[in-house]
């Protein structure tokens, strides 16, 4: 057997892995997560709607599933239970703490009292008091509650800056320095939901593995971007290979960053695996941007595609094996 195939393999592996870890997770969201919120739906006063709730379930699905669940992997040490609820309820709050910038408007300091008080005194509304009552969970479940609340506010300044996104006449590097940092921090927040410490090397891959996180988003959401006239890395990239360049350049910068850790070089590998299964996306979503660009003479225009032209379906067939084999071809390197 040739190692692309047993590569191909090893990655449906993973992805049957990443499959059943969400079937657990559903379930853990059931029990856990799911009472809280048909509760705060109860007594919702129309400051929450179903978009809130939607998002709540996602990220609380998708970020311990997946990331979670690499964690695990390169500590050797599965997720127990004070863990699972830690990065659930942590990872629930992103949607409703991305509002409090997107669609909300809270002044600066009023979002870091919520951060640095979270007590129900605080809250103006039923958002308010959902996000604090989800935040106070996940606190209360980790052992690195000041930290939490010290990378809390290092989203928080980063999200503070991504406004200028809206504004226009940013520059490529501005606007490069404002991704990386919005999703670089986001990261090690959610890592402050394990036991164990951060040293500086893995806060280090963490970031980079949050900014090429947050750069593959805007590769995805390029059409809704453009059309809310918010300035990314996709929406202003005229030429996708540039674009392809700076995605590969962080590939590889956190293959080498993982390499540095002091992690068991049998637990780095694995976690490179579940990193490459999530980061190939990205190398997806850029085939789906070079193709339109093709269509309009090498030259990435958002203007001249339809909504249609610039949505990539992760869930098709014929992606998912595209995804197998972006993952197998970055395992062989």
């Amino acid at each position: 057997m040739s190692s692309y195939i047993r590569n191909i393999v090893d990655s449906l592996k993973l992805f049957l892995i990443a499959s059943n870890n969400m079937k657990l997770q559903k379930k853990f969201i059931a029990q856990h997560l799911t009472p809280v919120i048909e509760a705060a739906k109860t007594t919702n006063d129309g400051s929450l709607d179903d978009e809130d709730f939607k998002k709540i379930h996602l990220y609380a699905l998708t970020v311990p599933a997946m990331l979670g669940e690499a964690f695990c992997v390169l500590r050797d040490a599965k997720m127990n239970e004070r863990e699972r609820k830690a990065i659930t309820f942590l990872s629930s709050i992103t949607g409703l703490f991305d509002d409090f910038f997107d669609r909300r408007n809270l002044s600066e300091s009023y979002v870091k009292n919520l951060l640095d008080n979270p007590n129900k005194s605080s809250a103006s509304n039923k958002n308010e008091l959902l996000f604090i009552k989800l935040y106070t969970i996940a606190l209360e479940n980790s052992n690195k509650q000041d930290l939490i609340k010290s990378n809390a506010l290092k989203v928080y300044y980063a999200q503070l800056a991504s406004k200028k996104q809206s504004e226009g006449n940013l520059t490529h590097d501005e606007i490069e320095q404002i991704t990386f940092e919005k999703g670089g921090v986001s990261i090690p927040l959610y890592r402050c939901a394990f036991e164990g410490e951060i040293n500086p090397s893995e806060y280090e891959m963490l970031y980079y593995l949050g900014a090429i996180g947050q750069l593959e988003n805007d590769i995805f959401d390029v059409y809704k971007d453009y059309i809310a006239n918010i300035q990314t890395l996709a929406t202003i990239e005229t030429d996708i290979k540039n674009l392809s360049s700076t995605y590969k350049s962080l590939m590889n910068k956190i293959s080498t960053l993982i390499s540095q850790t002091s992690y068991l070089t049998t637990n780095k590998q694995k976690f490179v695996q579940f990193v490459n299964l999530v980061t190939c996306r990205g190398l997806v979503g850029l085939d789906m941007l070079e193709r339109n660009a093709n269509r309009t003479q090498g030259i990435f225009q958002p203007a001249k595609y339809k909504r249609k032209d610039l949505i990539c379906d992760m869930e098709s067939p014929y992606q998912l094996l595209k995804l197998l084999h972006y993952a197998a071809l970055c395992h062989k390197k």
